[in-house]
This record gives structure tokens, sequence and C-alpha cells, in this order.
């Protein structure tokens, strides 16, 4: 049997199908310079869709924004995006722009498995505060 045949066909998330794809679509400070913002505006998906900077389609629609800090910006801006670039973000501040950081997709997790954290985050609080008063500073 030829070794080709004899290698498992990994598919699906075995097979790293996920691992290339985009998780943000990546915008540049010196593009947002470009496309000639007033001061004040404000920068989010929409936004830069009507300036005509990015033009999400297909699988891209769906994903959120993320600066990144290459390049310089001269105007201050109200930007909203769900990531940041540690560069983006110490030029922004320095620029005086205005961050806000949009939240993400919360993680669906079973009803059970809320529960459980719950009685588990209770039990280490009493713990702790059986721990605090049993362990007085002596003076």
């Amino acid at each position: 049997m030829p070794l080709y045949q004899r290698i498992p066909k990994l598919r699906g998330i075995a097979g790293d199908m996920h691992v290339g794809l985009p998780k943000y679509i990546p915008v540049n400070l010196k593009d947002i310079e470009a496309a000639e913002f007033q001061e004040g505006e404000e920068v989010s998906l929409e936004s830069l869709n009507k300036k005509g900077l990015i033009n999400p389609s297909g699988r891209d629609w769906r994903l959120p924004l993320k600066i990144l800090g290459d390049g310089e910006l001269s105007v201050k801006l109200n930007f909203k995006a769900r990531a940041l670039s540690t560069a983006a973000k110490e030029k922004l501040e320095a620029a005086g722009c205005s961050l806000t950081a949009l939240p993400g997709r919360k993680k669906w997790v079973k009803l059970s498995v809320v529960k459980n954290l719950a009685c588990a985050e209770e039990y280490f609080a009493k713990n702790r505060a059986a721990t605090d008063s049993s362990v007085s500073p002596s003076a």
C-alpha cells in the first residue's frame, strides 16, 4: 500500500484548517492619516468602510477591527476597535486620541459549568475569609 494511503487524514480542527485564517481586519495608522479624517471624527469599521480603506467581504465581514502602529497620526480622533497593537496604543495616547475597546464575543459555557464555577468561587471566598480572620496580627 502506498505511503499516502497509509497516513491518517486529519480534517477539521485537528488538521489545523482554521490556523491560517485572519482574526482581525488590520489597519495601519499611516492609512488612517492618508484617509484625511477630520479632527474629532470617529474611526470604526463603518467609517473606514465609508472612506474606502477596507472592504470586508466574504468571510471578512464578521471580523473585528485591529489598529496597527505603522505610521504617525497628527489629528485627534476617536477610535473604536476590538484590538490595538502596543505601538499604536502608545502613539494614539501621545497624540491625545480617545480609545474605546469594543468587547469581544462571549464564549458559550454550559449552564452546569457556570453553576460549578459559582459554587467554587463561593467556597474559596469562604476559605479566604476564614483564614483571614484566624490569622490576626500580633500587637
